[in-house]
């Protein structure tokens, strides 16, 4: 008696008690689910799929990483544990997996044009050392490292403190063009006088005006709406 095709194994395994809504054969549950999910881990690992890399990834189902990778998706999740659930062996499991992005889908593409389709992954990721074999810096170099970084940093220190120093003289310029200087040293002089005991004394006339028509125009919000212009305010005149 002849054995159960292998795809008929997993699609039993996979779908016990198939529901209506379930794929009714292996084949359209490759179509249906298989494939698009590898569309997708395609797309998220090259990010394109322009590149002939992109369109035959030679996905290996037997191969751990690549397990791996294609388990975040769930069809594929139930699928290895199918596969593992059942024990297949690495033939067994290359026999079943012939559709697109797999290894065989990428093999017969380079038999049929007769090219190599390098696999880039590892660009860039030199070979792993153990770490007892592993060259370390010499200690002139490290040195020099640590030289290089003290002179940048003392480079950007200088460089803030010197924007500091231009900004307190920023600050400076602002504070004495901001201050009425003849006026404060008026009313200052004229404060000492009442202090003296000279009560009469008039403290500004020109602030007591400006003061006046401010309060009076409601230039002062943070006085008493009704404040009276003519109220004895200190300060002027009694």
């Amino acid at each position: 008696m002849k054995p159960p095709a292998i795809d008929q194994l997993v699609y039993e395994c996979m779908f016990p008690k198939p529901k209506a809504t379930d794929p009714q054969s292996f084949q359209a549950l490759l179509q249906r689910q298989l494939v698009p999910e590898v569309r997708l881990e395609t797309q998220a690992f090259y990010g394109h799929l322009s590149s002939q890399e992109a369109k035959y990834p030679g996905l290996d189902y037997s191969y751990q990483p690549h397990r791996v990778r294609l388990s975040r998706y769930q069809w594929h999740r139930r699928l290895f544990r199918a596969f593992d659930n059942l024990g297949l062996t690495k033939s067994e499991i290359a026999s079943l997996t012939k559709w697109e992005g797999t290894r065989w889908a990428k093999e017969r593409f380079e038999r049929e044009q007769g090219i190599v389709i390098r696999d880039t992954t590892s660009d860039g990721i030199g070979p792993w050392v153990p770490p007892e074999m592993r060259v370390t810096l010499a200690p002139q170099a490290q040195r020099a490292d640590v030289e290089e970084m003290e002179d940048i940093q003392e480079a950007a220190e200088t460089e803030e403190n010197e924007n500091e120093m231009d900004e307190d003289g920023d600050e400076s310029d602002v504070e004495l063009q901001s201050v009425g200087i003849e006026l404060n040293e008026r009313l200052r002089a004229a404060v000492a006088q009442r202090e003296a005991g000279n009560s009469a004394t008039v403290m500004d006339e020109e602030w007591e005006q400006w003061l006046k028509d401010a309060v009076e125009a409601g230039g002062l919000p943070f006085l008493s709406s009704t404040l009276s212009p003519n109220a004895h305010i200190p300060g002027t005149r009694p």
